[in-house]
């Protein structure tokens, strides 16, 4: 093989390919040569042919494919030859002898043979795994690879889903000749059929890499090793004889019917390995969201689309649970060799256990859905825990994001306290983006659960900017506080995540959040925090007028973190009571930077006010108390808090009272 048989001056024939494939009539033998001239006028290809026979003496007439078409090799050019002829099946490789002859009328028999070539008895022409072979279609050199081999056992065959990928290396694009396919075994070729008709009709555009997806089977009866792909292509005007195109090896592993987290499927447009990587139980009023999570990952050498799937979890055996198929945003294909994850989710009283969980995956082809996939997962992935002070990174598609717990509030009210803890959410995309809308509960240490409401920004957030959400719910008094988790998870309805606002169906990829302890110091009246401002509190006087109103001036220093896009906390309230009976002598609402009815609006950096207040009645106390709140639904959380006398000439917070 390869060796070059010099024609005249240095010009060459030389032998490139062999193959000996079986075929309805025993086989077919073909032998490819390139002839090669490097003299300076055309070489007639008529005065030349190939012979073939055995070792033994048995002669078998060959026939060079497109000869009406080789006529002549031009100065400084090749041309391919292909020979070919049909064989006993008995026949192998390595018994048979090919001569190249040059037609010689001065010789006996007016023939000489200028080459001979033999094979070893362990010769192959096999592409090994991995390997390519390049082919001519038309005059374009195509590389042919397998590119993945899918074998699944069923009762009585062995179902087959293999894809090969050609790249046309040339700078005209060809069309994919009609080529037949075939697995070879230890006793016999079992034919594959194209999946998909587009890929049959597909045209090899220059350097673009091209997937062409077969299916097929094989009796379980054959042995399941050392099978090899065959290409064939049918010569025009004779059915009978297909001369081979390629012949690759596809080590396999049997994927049997014992089901478990992974499964591999193909469709009409290539294969995909899927896994459940975890089930999880996630508290949804009554009952619980079942909530499988699934890897699908692209294992083709092309992109992909997202599969169109949906699923059905089946609980010990016989339960089936409908589930709502919930992909990221964002996900809409698969890179060669990429995964992301979809989610499928179902619903179940909580009080129920089970011992078997499977997941039974379908896929809507057409008019039609049928079963692609199922695995397997019993046990239950506990809810992640984030620790306090620790920040939870989600990394999915669409949903890039940081998220920590940053501060909770007691807010007291007239007939109940709402308890308010505050997230900083962060947009870890490149793009502004919708952040989740959240489903959230507090859970008390002997795992109590409390409904939350969640309060969030409609609006976009800029890239590594953040939003201030907040979740509150009443908690009896009885629950210890400091030892409450927060629950929250990213909201779906019933056409998928939330982003904006909805009412909620559920909710997915949920955390468990450590809670900071709550901060009770009232005493300091620097680095008030509401929402994205720190209030530094500067000024404060207040005395009887001499018309008999009540004086205050009022003063402070307003900061704003600006790396905040959204928040809803935005106001303070000053109160001035006398607390042994609970008299508010006057009641004030300071607005940052926004404005409303009766309320101060207080601007970044220094602010003084001027207030004159007409009283009822006046009501003269040795001592008053100064009270500054954080509200939240007509509910007080109580900042800071400072006794103070009425007095023209003090300032109650120049730090020397």
């Amino acid at each position: 093989m390869n060796k070059k048989v010099y024609l005249n001056g240095n010009s060459y024939v030389q032998l490139t390919d062999a193959s000996l494939v079986p075929s309805t009539n025993g086989a077919v033998a073909s032998f490819t040569f390139t002839m090669y001239n490097a003299g300076s006028t055309s070489i007639n290809v008529i005065d030349y042919w190939a012979r073939l026979k055995t070792k033994s003496g048995t002669k078998y007439t060959l026939t060079l494919l497109d000869k009406d078409k080789l006529k002549t090799v031009s100065p400084n050019s090749s041309a391919t030859l292909v020979f070919y002829s049909e064989v006993p099946a008995s026949v192998t490789l390595d018994k048979l002898v090919l001569d190249f002859i040059k037609f010689d009328f001065s010789v006996s028999g007016y023939e000489k043979t200028i080459g001979e070539f033999t094979f070893p008895a362990e010769y192959s022409n096999s592409i090994p795994a991995g390997g390519f072979k390049t082919v001519k279609i038309n005059s374009s050199n195509v590389n042919l690879r397998v590119d993945q081999i899918n074998v699944y056992k069923a009762t009585d065959k062995y179902n087959i889903n293999l894809s090969y990928v050609a790249r046309n290396t040339s700078q005209f694009g060809v069309p994919l000749p009609e080529y037949n396919y075939y697995v070879q075994t230890s006793v016999g070729l079992y034919k594959l059929a194209v999946k998909n008709t587009s890929d049959a009709n597909t045209t090899l555009e220059p350097s673009v890499l091209n997937s062409i997806r077969l299916t097929g089977s094989v009796p379980t009866s054959v042995p399941a090793s050392n099978w090899k792909l065959i290409i064939t292509q049918k010569l025009s005007g004779d059915s009978s004889v297909e001369l081979p195109v390629g012949t690759f090896a596809i080590p396999f592993t049997v994927n049997s019917n014992s089901i478990t987290t992974k499964s591999t499927f193909t469709d009409e447009v290539g294969t995909y390995d899927v896994e459940l990587q975890s089930v999880q139980r996630f508290p949804w009023n009554d009952e619980d969201n079942v909530v499988a999570k699934v890897l699908v990952k692209n294992t083709e050498s092309v992109y992909l689309p997202l599969p169109s799937l949906t699923g059905t979890l089946i609980i010990d055996e016989n339960i089936s649970l409908d589930s709502q198929v919930i992909s990221n945003t964002g996900d809409v294909g698969l890179a060669p060799g990429a995964s992301t994850t979809m989610t499928f989710v179902g619903k179940l009283p909580y009080s129920y256990n089970w011992k078997k969980l499977k997941l039974q995956l379908m896929e809507k082809s057409g008019e039609t859905t049928a079963q692609v996939a199922e695995i397997a997962k019993n046990d239950v992935t506990p809810i992640y825990s984030v620790p306090n002070g620790s920040v939870y990174k989600q990394l999915s598609n669409g949903s890039q994001m940081s998220v920590q717990a940053t501060d909770v509030r007691t807010y007291s009210g007239d007939t109940d306290d709402l308890f308010a803890a505050y997230l900083d959410i962060t947009n870890n995309q490149t793009r502004s983006a919708y952040l989740p809308y959240w489903v959230a509960y507090f859970k008390a240490d002997n795992g109590n659960l409390y409904p939350a409401t969640v309060v969030k920004s409609p609006n976009a957030i800029s890239p590594s900017n953040k939003d201030q959400v907040i979740a509150y719910a009443n908690i009896p008094q009885t629950v210890n506080h400091n030892t409450l988790q927060l629950l929250i998870g990213e909201a779906f309805d019933n056409n998928g995540l939330l982003k904006k606002e909805g009412t909620p169906a559920g909710y997915i990829r949920a955390v468990t959040l450590g809670l900071p302890a709550e901060k009770t110091d009232t005493t300091q009246y620097k680095d008030l925090k509401v929402g994205p401002y720190n209030v530094d509190l500067n000024y404060f006087n207040v005395y009887i007028g001499d018309t008999g109103t009540l004086e205050i001036d009022l003063g402070g220093n307003v900061a704003r973190d600006y790396s905040y896009d959204a928040f809803s906390q935005s106001k303070l309230l000053f109160e001035l009571e006398y607390e042994p009976s609970g008299d508010v002598l006057w009641s004030q609402q300071v607005n940052l930077e926004s404005k409303s009815d009766n309320a101060i609006q207080w601007k970044v950096g220094d602010n003084y006010n001027s207030i004159s207040k007409d009283l009822a009645q006046t009501k003269f106390w040795s001592r008053y108390t100064l009270h500054v709140y954080d509200t939240l639904n007509g509910n007080k959380k109580l900042l800071f808090s400072k006794d103070v006398k009425f007095s023209s000439i003090t300032n109650w917070l120049d730090g020397q009272h």
